[in-house]
């Protein structure tokens, strides 16, 4: 590989650990201590953030629930669920500190009963009204991951975020959709000091190569190279001759 080549792989290599060692939960909800009773607000398992069940009358519960989605190797434990057609137009709403991140994603695992809830909306809240993401339809079969992208609403970056999930759709006083691993994640934003670091490491990368190739294009011979090679033992040969007395 040459020179070049060497420098730019080292750099990339550089700046990919360090975006990667920038991704980051912002907030996550398991649901495995549901059993029982569910409170009207849970805080978050990892990461900062609360929600907020207060719209609910009645219908809430804990079921078995997954790992798809799960956050640091969570298991399998309850899962939230919303029951009957009471509960339509009624709203899970989660407050989340966002503060030092940006690029952020939602995401969970959902699935519904086949008269259950088949609209989830997704909205977050500007400061004036609630703009809309996008609406899921959990599968009636089987657990699956749904996630949205917040990267566009910009003024959820580091500050806060609201974000609320409206149940729709459900025909039946049984009729449920289960919801489990309830994620924000985002990108933190670096600090002014991390940039520099990666430039210096970067320059530092290249400074060293640059070394290198000029070391090797500097090297020069010794003396012990460059001084000529002389036959010391024909002289004392040809001495050993004229010292010679004659007979």
């Amino acid at each position: 590989m040459s020179v070049s080549k060497k420098w730019f792989a080292s750099v990339a290599t550089v700046l990919f650990c360090a975006q990667s060692a920038l991704a980051d939960v912002v907030a996550a909800w398991n649901f495995n201590s549901l059993t029982g009773t569910v409170p009207t607000s849970m805080v978050a398992d990892a990461g900062q953030g609360g929600l907020s069940l207060t719209e609910f009358t009645g219908g809430l519960s804990g079921l078995v629930g997954t790992d798809i989605n799960a956050y640091n190797g969570d298991i399998a434990g309850q899962s939230l669920t919303v029951t009957g057609t009471s509960q339509n137009t009624k709203s899970l709403v989660i407050d989340v500190n966002t503060l030092g991140k940006k690029q952020l994603q939602f995401s969970m695992a959902a699935r519904r009963s086949s008269s259950g809830f088949a609209g989830m909306l997704v909205q977050v809240w500007n400061g004036e009204i609630w703009k809309d993401v996008g609406s899921i339809s959990a599968n009636t079969t089987q657990w699956q991951q749904y996630s949205m992208d917040l990267s566009s609403f910009t003024f959820v970056d580091n500050g806060s975020l609201r974000l609320r999930i409206q149940f729709s759709g459900a025909t039946s006083a049984s009729g449920n959709a289960r919801i489990d691993n309830l994620r924000v994640d985002g990108s933190l934003i670096p600090a002014p000091g991390a940039i520099a670091v990666v430039g210096a490491a970067a320059i530092g990368v290249r400074r060293g190569t640059r070394a290198n190739e000029t070391g090797a294009k500097n090297i020069q011979p010794t003396q012990a190279e460059t001084e000529p090679i002389v036959d010391k033992e024909p002289a004392k040969i040809r001495a050993k001759k004229i010292t010679r007395k004659l007979k």
